[in-house]
């Protein structure tokens, strides 16, 4: 074990026995001088109290014990997270009968020890008084514990919420980095620039509309980098602008089918989810006038998209083909537990689960400054 770990766990390991065992004893021995005192109306001696003071003491440490472990197995069987109220009212009355044995048990116990006169004569039920100032002090006290207990795990679930949400728009964002570099690529941009330069000599106006397009897909590119996801329709337009560029180069040689129905253009879906699809169909696909591509976005039972592109060759490179679907299963993993499917066999096959989320939920990234 190296040398961090070891002081952590060592740190740890002191903290546990100081929350267990150290402050149970400290609040055990405060409350038995307290009924000391209250019974005699004088505080404890050392010497003549010995051994009420050590019971006491150990008495502390048993009780920590005891309720770090059972509190432990109420945490398990009733989360807090689940049945909040249930937990708090099920660890209260759990904590007062398990304390309340130990008090009793071992108050008795000291009876036969320290003899009938001792401070724990109590236990014996010939001292009412001194039995109610126990059961008011257990009852109070283990109605504050349960409280503290109830607020530190509020406390912790809500920084382990804030971390994991922190943690997961950053992940996304890393994510969405990966698909954006495809489109800011200079390779990308080369090709366009290309495609335009050549339009200007040949059809002006398809220039002019290639320039429009392709501002469009650097403006949706801008508009979304801060974005968890955008709507099925926001991300359609999209990809009918890039379809347009493709079409000025590929011509009648590559054809993109859309039949979605209106009911689901609100539904929710990760930024450029559908246009990397497109992307890696043409990217991994000869296309020329005897080998056409073919792709099909449609709706299948209104829960997932469907995306399926003709097979016109043997993918020439299968890692970045991989790495464009990863990218998409590992975005949809931050959203949704329904899970990407894909089919490769006659035709390449991907269904994406729709998101479906309240408008008001909807927020963006972090910006960092």
């Amino acid at each position: 074990m190296n040398q961090p770990a070891y002081y952590t766990s060592m740190r740890e390991g002191l903290r546990r026995i100081f929350v267990t065992m150290f402050l149970p004893a400290v609040f055990s021995f405060v409350l038995y001088a307290y009924l000391h005192f209250s019974e005699t109306e004088r505080p404890p001696d050392v010497e003549r109290d010995a051994l009420g003071i050590l019971f006491s003491i150990l008495l502390g440490c048993l009780c920590g014990v005891a309720l770090k472990y059972s509190n432990r197995k109420l945490d398990r069987l009733i989360p807090w997270s689940n049945q909040f109220a249930a937990r708090l009212l099920t660890g209260y009355t759990a904590n007062v009968l398990l304390v309340g044995i130990l008090i009793f048990g071992t108050g008795t116990a000291l009876i036969s020890v320290a003899g009938p006169d001792s401070i724990w004569r109590g236990f014996s039920s010939k001292d009412e008084d001194l039995v109610l100032k126990i059961l008011i002090l257990l009852l109070t006290i283990m109605f504050v514990y349960n409280i503290v207990y109830a607020l530190l795990f509020s406390y912790q679930h809500y920084a382990i919420t804030q971390i994991e949400t922190l943690q997961r728009d950053r992940r996304q964002l890393e994510l969405q980095f990966e698909a954006l570099k495809s489109q800011i690529s200079p390779h990308y941009l080369f090709n366009s620039l290309n495609t335009i330069s050549s339009l200007i000599f040949k059809d002006l106006p398809s220039a002019e509309q290639f320039i429009r397009r392709l501002a469009q897909t650097y403006q949706f590119i801008l508009t979304t980098q801060h974005k968890r996801y955008v709507t099925l329709q926001e991300e359609v337009d999209f990809v009918q602008s890039y379809y347009y560029l493709l079409r000025i180069r590929f011509q009648q040689q590559l054809h993109v089918e859309i039949n979605l129905p209106s009911g689901i253009m609100k539904s929710k879906i990760p930024p450029l989810t559908l246009q990397m699809l497109v992307e890696n169909a043409v990217k991994h696909n000869p296309i020329r006038s005897d080998k056409k591509l073919f792709i099909y976005i449609s709706a299948q039972d209104n829960s997932y998209l469907r995306v399926v592109n003709t097979k016109t060759g043997v993918i020439d490179n299968v890692t970045s083909f991989r790495v464009g679907l990863e990218n998409i299963q590992k975005r949809y993993q931050l959203f949704t537990d329904k899970k990407i499917e894909v089919r490769d066999d006659e035709k390449f096959s991907v269904s994406l689960p729709l998101i479906h989320l309240n408008e008001k939920t909807e927020r963006p990234f972090l910006r960092q400054a």
